[in-house]
């Protein structure tokens, strides 16, 4: 390890990364074909990457092929670490040329050697290489590398796709983690076997997972003097780790040596893990995780440095910036940061329904409190998706049905068994807990992306055929100014000159397209389902009898994370359905379109009031003024007494 690596000046000594001898073992096991790691950031893992990729030059040459989140990521890799230790290692520097002349198939990001490559590039270069086979990739930092390169697919895969055909391939990816649900190696981690490494304690001999719960620090129980700007009063110089089976106390020295130990004694025994278990042993993917710093035993890396970074960063998150907490949990603990809203996880959230009196009606029954129905569709290539709503005061709303119907909406006809199931959904009536029928007056579906025309064709159709219910096609908005949930489409300066060119392919149809404020629209939902979580039930369900599984999962499939310029911005995370959340979304949209939002106590009790005199619900919003009409105007009072 030469003085340009920082680390060290000497020769490398697993000393200084016990853990790494369970990696290695993984690196040279001929079975295992794919190594994960997600780790934090001083673990030595691309020093051990270093350690293979010339092992491999050096004892089974090939071409391998390395992928970083960018050609200047790639060429810093070369310069600070590949080149220097490379040439500081004597069967390394007979081998490969890093004298920086530019001999035939070399070059900075390609170094030939006897039998073999080593090729480097950008995640948004791998196009370069789509026909090349390799016989060993590696990626470093998946979580910056490109996601859909030239709409060609994921970078990470394409690479993978490298060593398919030869006959011992070895796929390596390893990097810090970034926001829980979008982080891509925590993605690839979930596939894996989930490898851990407990660490016996040296007074009781139990075994744990290193954890940071469990470092203690001391405050003056009396305090004195000035506190410090971030630390206050404690004291940083003490920390110690706390073994959370005997309460042992473990300075830094003694947490190295416990490291250490564990691992000598796994090997000692025969162990092919060195000390790490797998949780999940029948999969063939090996998956290094939960290594954070408290694993390192390099010098100046301990539980001290660990607490001040903790303490500086609870400190700074108080006062609203959370980046430094972002960085303590992905690169001190090697965990992925997650955002928080307000919402329950998934289970706790069917938890809460189960709970809720008001979540105990049966599928397409609308309690007493709900007083309108609104509609929200999403459509796909091969199903719908349906949320219906019914809302009433205080926005109070209660969900009445979440299913999906699977058919082949591309085109429209009536005979389709999605169209037609749709229209019963959409158009039949629904039980009142009073006993009346009420049905849905107002209803938004998504026409941005799958079956355009279709959707186009069956809002025509429909908007003719029930003139009473507001049906509306809708897209939505890209715009970045945060437009609100509902807004009235504006008119088009095509048709007002007429210009058939300019027509967009809903004009020239004759459809009316809505935008929808998603931003804003999800904003609200979130905050109703957090309302739910200290305990003003605003956003209620049906029956879990009735309710699909993966309903609250689908509505947890977003997330509000930084975008560029570091505004907040909600995005799907990896891998996750999301057309309930997109469907709940858009029944709030035709809510706005009722006005719902803006009901006064006066209007609801006029829909009240009409709907226990009649049998049908739907003539209710006749109350209720239209589009572009004015509401009623109220009677003045008179500023004359009344004569007796």
């Amino acid at each position: 390890m030469p003085p340009e690596t920082g680390a060290f000046q000497q020769e490398f000594s697993l000393e200084y990364g016990p853990h790494l001898y369970g990696i290695f073992a993984a690196f040279d096991d001929p079975a295992i074909h794919e190594i994960y790691c997600m780790k934090a950031a001083q673990v030595l893992w691309t020093t051990a990457l270093l350690a293979y990729i010339f092992k491999r030059v050096d004892t089974e040459p090939g071409v391998f092929m390395g992928m970083f989140a960018s050609e200047g990521a790639a060429k810093k890799f070369v310069q600070d670490k590949m080149q220097p230790v490379g040439a500081a290692t004597d069967p390394i520097s007979k081998k490969i040329d890093f004298s920086g002349s530019r001999k035939a198939g070399t070059s900075q990001l390609r170094k030939t050697f006897k039998g073999g490559s080593i090729q480097l590039l950008g995640s948004n270069a791998i196009w370069g290489v789509k026909s090349t086979t390799a016989h060993f990739v590696f990626v470093e930092e998946p979580d910056d590398s490109s996601e859909n390169l030239a709409n060609q697919g994921d970078s990470i895969k394409l690479l993978f796709e490298r060593p398919k055909r030869v006959r011992k391939p070895k796929k390596i990816l390893g990097g810090t983690p970034s926001v829980k649900g979008f982080s891509r190696v925590e993605q690839h981690i979930e596939l894996s076997d989930k490898r851990v490494l407990p660490v016996a304690c040296h007074d009781c001999g139990e075994k744990h997972v290193l954890d940071f719960d469990n470092v203690v620090c001391w405050q003056n129980e009396e305090p004195t003097g000035e506190p410090h700007p971030i630390f206050q009063y404690h004291r940083t110089e003490l920390a110690v780790y706390a073994c959370p089976k005997c309460g042992s106390v473990w300075d830094d020295f003694q947490r190295k040596e416990n490291i250490r130990q564990t691992v000598a004694d796994a090997i000692a025994v025969g162990d092919p893990y060195c000390g790490w278990v797998p949780t999940f042993p029948d999969r063939k993917i090996a998956g290094f995780t939960q290594l954070s710093e408290l694993y390192s035993c390099l010098n100046g890396v301990g539980v001290v440095d660990m607490v001040e970074s903790y303490l500086e960063a609870e400190h700074y998150a108080e006062r609203g910036d959370d980046t430094k907490k972002i960085v303590f949990i992905n690169s001190k603990l090697g965990r992925a940061y997650e955002y928080q809203d307000g919402r329950e996880d998934a289970e706790t959230l069917r938890e809460q329904a189960k709970h809720d009196p008001l979540s105990q009606h049966k599928e397409k029954f609308v309690p007493e409190g709900g007083l309108q129905l609104t509609a929200g569709i999403d459509v796909q290539d091969n199903r719908l998706a349906i949320v219906i709503r019914a809302h009433g005061r205080d926005r109070r709303s209660f969900l009445i049905y979440a299913q999906e119907i699977f058919a082949n909406v591309s085109t429209l006809n009536e005979k389709d068994p999605a169209w037609s199931e749709l229209d019963k959904l959409i158009f039949s009536p629904y039980e009142h807990q009073s006993g009346k029928s009420i049905f849905i007056k107002s209803v938004s579906i998504d026409s941005g992306g799958h079956a355009t025309d279709a959707v186009y064709d069956w809002v025509l159709k429909r908007q003719k055929k029930y003139p009473t219910v507001k049906i509306m096609a809708i897209k939505g908005s890209s715009s970045t100014a945060n437009p609100p949930v509902f807004s009235h489409p504006s008119p088009s300066k095509a048709l007002k000159h007429k210009n058939p060119e300019k027509l967009t392919k809903a004009e020239k149809k004759g459809v009316k397209l809505y935008f929808v404020g998603t931003n804003q629209a999800k904003d609200f939902i979130a905050g109703q389902m957090s309302l739910n979580s200290r305990g003003q039930n605003r956003f209620h369900f049906y029956s879990q009898d009735d309710m699909r599984s993966d309903y609250f999962d689908q509505l947890l499939g977003e997330s509000k994370i930084p975008g560029k310029g570091g505004i907040k911005v909600w995005k799907p995370k990896s891998g996750a359905a999301v057309e309930f959340w997109d469907c709940e979304v858009y029944a709030e949209h035709a809510a706005r379109a009722l006005g719902i939002h803006s009901r006064t106590e006066r209007e609801w009790d006029d829909i009240e009031r009409v709907f226990k005199q009649s049998d049908l619900f739907a003539d209710t919003t006749a109350l209720i003024p239209k589009e572009g009409e004015a509401k009623p105007r109220e009677r003045r009072k008179s500023n004359f007494k009344r004569r007796e």
